[in-house]
């Protein structure tokens, strides 16, 4: 009776075993895992089976047992075959004898289960043998074996297909199908030990659920992570960084392929005095941190390797230390290329500092000609009521001012490029921004029979928030170009706007003409710097090629958009888009445009006969020029043509104002200022930078050393006479009119 409960006890515990298995494969994604799971269920039939035989009472519950069991037999090794087979990779064989097995098998399993009725396989018999205890055994004939060929027969043909597959196997992977085929034939080795013995039990089924757990171990836990730490450390050594491995004594465990064959790492002999472990711990030291990323240099004669080293604690899944590790980096490439991009980034400032010192000099050297050129030219035209010379001089004074246009284009485009553009942003009324335009261009317009219309919506509000100087300098680009490119009919311009927030609007802007237009395939290139559209065509129209992308960098640098819709032969309309604040919603109501009169002749807006001012310039004719700009305003002017002429003149008179050129040889302007300044001569009078350089951001500059305003040249008379009212003394300045 101790053995019968001994049998129970085994075979419920391998039930509870195999359940928790089952269990666990419900996570195999892989096909093969339902036939392995199938296989656990059918020992565990075979195992309830078994457990029915050792606690049986009579020959009719043993015979029932036995049925079940050598069925469940049948089913056990058909689904572990096909699991061989999937496992293997042979679906194309599974798919071909799966069903002709299984009707094999489901036939088999009939003949065992009607067998009782017929003894054709096997009959019951009490074994007495041991007093005091009855098993019911089998007696078997000829048919039982037929039923055990057939079972051997499919675990061979599953044995065959793993042979065959460690035969093409990879070395890595054969060891997954070795695994498989050792716990296959361990079953059929307990099993014939079995049979040899004749124990009064048949136990094989507990062999067939133990083959199927250790399966599942194996192909689920053992394989994946032995596969997985074959690969790793293959893909380790693959690494092209270093990493070496110290347990937590500091003893090194592992190097890969990396630190092998770049620092010599024999796990050996290596430790933490050997490089470049004692090297990046010292530097960690130096920079009190214990752990961290620092770089490293080696030296192999005359090239030098660049690395960046990574020391770190290696921690459990319970942050306890069992370890630490170095991560190596070659960045000798990197660093190679940080200084070429370095080198090219200096070269590439250079170059800049080279172009911005050319525009200076340039600007420098043209615009102080034309000083004199647009200065003595202002004298003839104040000189003279002659209708030819007045002609003659308004000639040279429009190409004077055409020459200066081209000017600023080329420095405003190199203050975009250089991000040196400034916006300032004021409130403006919109309705004198569209007058402005419209008296700057109504005579260019009407010199060429051209209509300009300019509409204002009645909606838009009184005042808006933003840079107007740039608003203008947009619209006016725009404008003269069409004016320019329009033969015949005219030139419209729009203004409208549009909520697009609280206090916010968009000011929409579009300029229509009827112009030449544009052919589709050149207005991607039409905001291209220096590239001018239909040359040939155009040759006759002046321009630099830089208006529309100043005018499209412009627009950018206000957060807006410009559009371009043209038609060849019929014109073309330009749609800016510029986000505004709204300083005052009221309306602005109707646009009245102011008309515009021929310029009247010069009258100064104010007489100083008691002021006295100092110019300093080393080309006289400049000097003749702002002393003639100057007469009808009665101011004393005395004159300097160099630095050390200045500082000694100062020395015994005091001026109102003093007008100081920038560039002059020996000590330039600054220099001048700065000892005029340290000597306490002219202390507080007021200091008038006069220069060529217009490039963005002097006047910022000079009014960080002090100069009280800039003027730039060619200078202009109204700009001349208004800075003069400003910083001479109110007491002496007489005003006659109004700028």
């Amino acid at each position: 009776m101790l053995t019968k409960i001994i049998y129970v006890i085994i075979d419920s515990v391998a039930i509870v075993d195999i359940i928790i298995i089952i269990n666990a494969m419900y996570g195999v994604g892989a096909a093969y895992g339902k036939w392995l799971k199938h296989t656990l269920v059918a020992a565990i039939v075979a195992i309830s089976s078994n457990i029915l035989i050792a606690s049986s009472f009579n020959a009719f519950t043993a015979e029932i047992a036995y049925c079940a069991y050598f069925a469940s037999i049948d089913w056990i090794l058909y689904f572990l075959a096909g699991f061989c087979l999937l496992y293997t990779g042979h679906d194309k064989a599974l798919r071909k004898v799966s069903i002709p097995v299984a009707v094999v098998m489901a036939t088999d399993s009939l003949l065992i289960f009607i067998n009782p009725l017929f003894k054709w396989h096997f009959t019951i018999y009490e074994n007495t043998a041991t007093p005091g205890v009855i098993f019911y055994q089998t007696a078997f004939n000829y048919l039982y074996y037929v039923h055990l060929a057939i079972d051997y027969t499919v675990l061979v043909m599953a044995l065959l297909f793993l042979i065959l597959k460690i035969i093409k196997s990879y070395d890595m992977y054969r060891m997954k199908y070795l695994i498989i085929l050792s716990v296959l034939l361990l079953v059929i080795f307990m099993n014939l030990a079995y049979m040899t013995l004749s124990l009064v039990l048949d136990a094989s089924v507990i062999f067939y659920a133990v083959a199927g757990t250790l399966i599942y171990f194996c192909t689920e836990i053992f394989v994946p992570r032995r596969l997985m730490n074959t690969s790793v450390g293959r893909a380790v050594d693959d690494m092209i960084e270093g990493l070496i491995l110290f347990d937590i004594s500091n003893n090194c465990i592992y190097a890969n392929a990396f630190a092998r064959s770049r620092f010599g790492v024999n796990i050996k002999t290596f430790d933490l005095s050997c490089e470049p472990a004692a090297s990046v711990l010292a530097s960690l030291k130096e920079e009190g941190r214990q752990f961290g990323e620092t770089s490293y240099e080696k030296t192999s004669g005359s090239v030098i390797e660049h690395y960046s080293v990574r020391y770190t604690s290696l921690l459990d899944k319970r942050g306890r230390s069992i370890g630490s590790y170095f991560l190596i980096q070659d960045r000798t490439e990197e660093v190679f290329y940080l200084h070429e991009i370095e080198d090219a980034r200096i070269n590439a400032d250079n170059a800049n500092q080279a172009k911005s010192t050319f525009l200076a000099n340039m600007s420098h050297e043209i615009r102080t000609p034309l000083n004199s050129v647009l200065g003595m030219n202002e004298m003839i035209l104040r000189s003279t009521d002659d209708p030819l010379i007045r002609e003659y001089a308004g000639s040279i004074k429009t190409s004077g001012e055409t020459l200066l246009s081209l000017i600023n284009d080329i420095l405003d485009f190199s203050k975009i490029e250089a991000g040196r553009m400034e916006t300032v942003e004021t409130d403006y009324d919109p309705h004198h921004l569209l007058n402005d335009c419209y008296q700057f261009f109504e005579q260019p317009a009407s010199a060429k029979d051209l209509y300009l219309h300019i509409n204002c919506d009645k909606s838009i509000p009184r005042r808006l928030t933003g840079d107007m100087t740039h608003i203008r300098q947009i619209l006016t680009n725009i404008l003269s170009n069409a004016i320019k490119y329009t033969k015949e009919g005219g030139v419209t311009l729009k203004i409208s706007a549009r909520n697009i927030g609280t206090n916010r609007t968009e000011l929409v802007a579009e300029i229509s003409d009827t112009g030449a237009g544009i052919d589709e395939a050149d207005i991607p290139y039409l905001f291209d710097a220096f590239k001018r559209i239909n040359e040939k065509e155009n040759a006759a129209i002046q321009g630099t090629g830089l208006g529309l992308a100043i005018t499209h960098e412009l627009v950018t640098m206000l957060h807006g958009s410009i559009y371009v819709d043209s038609t060849p032969g019929v014109g073309s309309t330009f749609t800016i888009m510029l986000p505004q604040g709204i300083a005052d919603p009221a309306p602005a109501g109707e646009l009245v445009l102011s008309k515009t009169y021929d310029e009247p002749s010069y009258k100064e807006s104010f007489r100083a006969p008691d002021a006295r001012i100092l110019i300093v310039d080393d080309v006289p004719l400049n000097l003749k020029v702002v002393c003639a700009l100057l007469r009808k305003t009665l101011v004393n002017i005395d004159t300097a043509t160099s630095g050390d002429e200045a500082i000694s003149v100062c020395a015994y008179r005091k001026y109102d104002v003093i007008l100081l050129d920038h560039r002059m040889p020996k000590k330039d302007g600054i220099e001048t200022f700065r000892e005029i300044s340290e000597k306490g001569l002219n202390y507080k009078t007021p200091v008038v930078m006069l220069t060529a350089n217009a490039l963005n951001g002097v006047e910022e500059e000079y009014r960080k050393l002090g100069f009280s305003g800039y003027l730039s040249k060619p200078i202009d008379v109204h700009a001349l006479e208004e800075i003069l009212i400003k910083l001479l003394p109110k007491e002496k300045v007489e005003l006659t009119a109004i700028l």
